[in-house]
């Protein structure tokens, strides 16, 4: 992880350097956005009105269900960086070193509809906060880390939830903001911060199917795209379900995820690709 995090700072070094120089260069002495983020404000705005329409969409009709997931994705993420077309390097990071570094994290899914018809909403939410420590040479490094992966979509299910199948749409938003704090310990003297502070909303496109092998397992499935802000988001994954408990409304989720992003911002190019075993508790009511 510590490979990372050193390389994203010589990146977005770089890339601030390589800013400033444009800068300089058209006499206006200002760094003008990439207008492909300059969407942000209002497709944010539409996000937040797909969170608020989600419950509505969920209460037309009587007979309505909720499912609530708490999961865990126990990801290797892997991280190629560039700073304006030119490599810089990459690395991959395991979820034993993902812990290492982790303050606070946490994902939910909750999904609402009515029993006997065509139509759902869901958001799926995943919060990771992170901060750590090291040295190169003299130099301390202390770095922090706050990223938010929301998506907020509507579904519709040709022939009913009973049916498995779904198609759904909607937005999906990425915050990723990174502080790197550099510092000599011995002498007393700090040398700076660089922050990269960035979000991308996109139009998310996908679908899902349940096959149903008995009243107590099932095996959910996912894939989706999205693309706007970022270079395109693509994920897939599949679920094995074991319900429990009366009625079946409880159930052990074990599966499988898989997700590649492509983002770019200032000159600062990320490619991440996450992988890894998913776990998590399903309740409905």
């Amino acid at each position: 992880m510590r490979v990372i995090r050193i390389l994203h700072a010589a990146a977005l070094f770089v890339a601030t350097r390589l800013r400033r120089r444009r800068s300089c260069k058209s006499g206006t002495g200002l760094y003008v956005a990439n207008p492909a983020h300059t969407m942000n404000t209002a497709s944010l705005c539409c996000l937040l009105t797909l969170l608020l329409a989600i419950p509505a969409a969920a209460a037309e009709g009587d007979g309505i269900s909720w499912s609530i997931i708490s999961y865990v994705w126990a990801s290797d993420n892997k991280v190629d960086l560039k700073a304006d077309g030119t490599p810089i390097g990459g690395d991959t990071v395991s979820f034993n070193d993902l812990i290492d570094i982790t303050d606070t994290s946490f994902q939910i899914f909750v999904e609402g509809g009515r029993s006997d018809g065509n139509w759902s909403a869901f958001v799926d939410v995943a919060y990771l906060e992170m901060s750590d420590k090291f040295s190169a040479g003299p130099v301390l490094i202390k770095t922090d880390s706050e990223w938010w992966f929301i998506d907020a979509a509507i579904a519709y299910w040709p022939n009913g939830e009973a049916g498995g199948f779904n198609l759904f749409g909607g937005m999906r938003f990425t915050s990723l903001d990174d502080r790197f704090k550099f510092s000599v310990p011995a002498l007393g003297v700090p040398l700076g911060t660089l922050k990269n502070d960035r979000s991308f909303t996109d139009l998310l496109l996908g679908g899902r199917y349940r096959f149903d092998f008995n009243e107590s397992w099932a095996l959910h499935t996912r894939a989706d795209y999205a693309f706007g802000d970022s270079e395109g988001i693509l994920q897939v994954e599949a679920l094995v379900r074991y319900a429990i408990g009366k009625n079946r409304k409880y159930a052990v989720l074990i599966g499988y995820r898989y997700k590649e992003a492509e983002f770019e911002d200032g000159g600062l190019e990320e490619d991440f690709e996450f992988k890894g075993p998913i776990a998590g508790f399903n309740f409905r009511f």
